[in-house]
């Protein structure tokens, strides 16, 4: 047993020195079979490549062979190097084996590329070029494409050699993938669709935010809608989406403007967080500290005019350390209690964790998925989801305070109104009666407990309402001690009355008050409604039986007979039902 452990261990060891040695000495990449390829391949993990080739090199100079450029084979999923001393080359070959052509597509998925220059060289020599990336015009073999993308043909039994030369910001990044036609096709479709959608998305929740920005004078809401735009915009142009769509023929380039929108998301987005949780009262220093991010992300919108590290250290606050600090004062503000700090925590850490995940994969900290191209317009979709839920919530809760009386927590008169309007526009009334409700001997408890108990009674008369008419009625405060009881029940008149009866029962039961029982009665006038009665009729029609029950003696419950005439015409005749 002791020799078979010996020999497992002298393989081991033996597999790990051909390991180290095939990892420490370059190697030019083997050629790849594509003849049989059935979808797509990974071609940068079968690629070699240079970088800090100087930015004058040419393809021509690089098939010298005396060009002094050398190609280390790639160990990784994704070719990734630093283009601050000049470009980054990648040469591999395809080969097809088979007795057919085979037409495919070259894809780079990294869209923040200056420029990518494809080079497809046959046997004698001939070669076929192409152009694309965020700041050059698309030419040659490239493709229409959010990534630079490109035509390759490979003949029966023949191979290519591919040269693909990257530039573009401090990083270069090159998953490059080749796909067979039909699989480009799906792919490109697929990709496309994703991006539309979340657009769509980010865009529906835009025009939320219109709505509500144009209707509010609340500046909290104005500067979400331009969150929204600044979110779009960026999402359409840092995906490649901007390019391919609006000017592929030329050379502008998109990736300043890209810069440019990142900190204009950071800043709306603080700007915005700071005004709807109304920072600057709650929390002075960190309204300052906010206000010193925005200063810092219009720098970074002409950061290009600034040395290099400077630059360099504006863009990583604006895109990076600032959100982050926004989102460790925003969950300060959370435990201290603030609201609305929940809900925008929830909206602000998704956008932040993508930012970081690229961040980090831009170190080589973290691998390489395909959804880490999604993984920002996912965040901004969620980011601006969740602040839609937020402002909704608030918008609901300032509706529902101007429709809510303050002391009762019943519907106003401003409620009543806009139920009043609904019910005018509906064919088929939607209730049967309307109940007018007035305390008696309300105002004696006020002069003799003062106003603190005259509150009180009338917050546990309004629940004593709310109550007796749960799933059946809905009650408004309209004045002082005056309620008015929209019933919505189809109910035979007999149990209208009786429920009015059952309202004045609730109300004369005592209260107590600082060990005094309050004792206050009511008088209740009621008027049916039809299909040839005006809501609004109805209701002057119950204030006339209340007045009625007033006048002759209180606590009653009296109904306007529908048969007579409309009050203030001869023939009104209250019909008088005791309580």
């Amino acid at each position: 047993m002791r020799s078979d452990f010996l020999n497992f261990a002298g393989r081991f060891v033996s597999l790990l020195i051909v390991v180290w040695v095939s990892l420490s000495f370059p190697s030019d990449a083997q050629a790849i079979d594509v003849g049989n390829l059935d979808g797509r391949l990974n071609v940068s993990s079968h690629a070699a490549f240079a970088e800090d080739v100087p930015a004058a090199t040419t393809i021509a100079d690089i098939l010298k062979p005396d060009s002094g450029i050398v190609f280390v084979a790639n160990t990784k999923d994704t070719v990734q190097a630093s283009s601050r001393n000049g470009d980054v080359w990648m040469r591999t070959q395809l080969s097809n084996s088979t007795a057919a052509d085979l037409h495919g597509d070259l894809v780079v998925r990294f869209p923040y590329l200056q420029r990518v220059d494809v080079y497809l060289l046959d046997a004698d020599g001939k070669m076929l070029s192409g152009t694309a990336g965020a700041s050059v015009a698309r030419s040659g073999i490239a493709l229409p494409a959010p990534f630079p993308s490109f035509e390759i043909d490979v003949p029966a039994g023949e191979t290519r050699t591919v040269y693909v030369r990257a530039s573009g910001g401090p990083m270069v990044v090159m998953p490059v993938w080749f796909h067979t036609s039909a699989d480009y096709q799906a792919w490109f479709q697929g990709n496309v669709a994703i991006l539309a959608l979340l657009m769509g998305i980010a865009c529906t929740f835009t025009a939320y935010a219109w709505s509500i920005a144009r209707k509010s004078d609340t500046l909290a809401y104005r500067l979400y809608f331009w969150f929204c735009v600044t979110a779009i915009t960026y999402v359409i142009f840092s995906t490649g989406m901007g390019k391919s769509l609006f000017w592929p023929q030329s050379n502008v380039s998109t990736l300043t403007l890209v810069y440019i929108l990142q900190g204009a998301v950071t800043a709306f987005g603080a700007v915005f967080i700071c005004n709807f949780l109304d920072i600057r009262r709650i929390w002075p220093a960190f309204f300052v500290l906010i206000n010193g991010l925005v200063a810092l992300c219009v720098l970074s919108s002409i950061g290009g005019f600034f040395p290099g590290h400077l630059s360099r250290a504006v863009y990583m606050i604006c895109s990076g350390v600032g959100p982050i600090v926004v989102l460790i004062g925003v969950w300060i503000l959370h435990r201290r209690g603030v609201p609305g700090a929940g809900a925008v925590l929830i909206g602000w850490a998704p956008l932040i964790t993508a930012t970081v995940w690229l961040y980090l994969r831009l170190f080589e900290i973290t691998p390489y998925f395909e959804i880490n191209h999604y993984v920002v317009p996912l965040g901004l979709c969620f980011t601006v989801f969740q602040f839609s839920w937020a402002i909704s919530n608030r918008v609901k809760d300032a509706e529902a305070s101007a429709a809510t009386d303050p002391l009762t927590g019943l519907s106003n008169r401003r409620d009543l109104d806009r139920t009043l309007a609904a019910l005018t526009r509906s064919n088929t009334p939607a209730c049967t009666a309307v109940l007018a409700i007035d305390l008696d001997g309300f105002k004696a408890i006020n002069d003799t407990h003062g106003h603190e108990a005259g509150d009180m009674v009338l917050q546990v008369i309004a629940s004593r309402l709310k109550n007796v008419g749960a799933g059946r009625a809905k009650p408004f405060r309209t004045g002082g001690d005056e309620f008015l009881i929209v019933y919505s029940n189809k109910d035979a008149r007999l149990e209208i009355q009786e429920f009015g009866n059952q309202c004045i029962t609730v109300i004369n039961r005592p209260i107590a008050f600082r060990g005094t029982l309050l004792r206050v009665g009511a008088s209740v006038g009621v008027a049916f409604i039809d299909d040839q009665v005006d809501f609004r009729e109805s209701i002057s029609r119950a204030d006339a039986a209340l007045y009625a029950a007033k006048r002759d003696g209180k606590g009653v419950v009296r109904l306007f007979d529908q048969r007579q005439a409309p009050v203030g015409q001869p023939g009104f005749r209250p019909i008088v039902v005791n309580a």
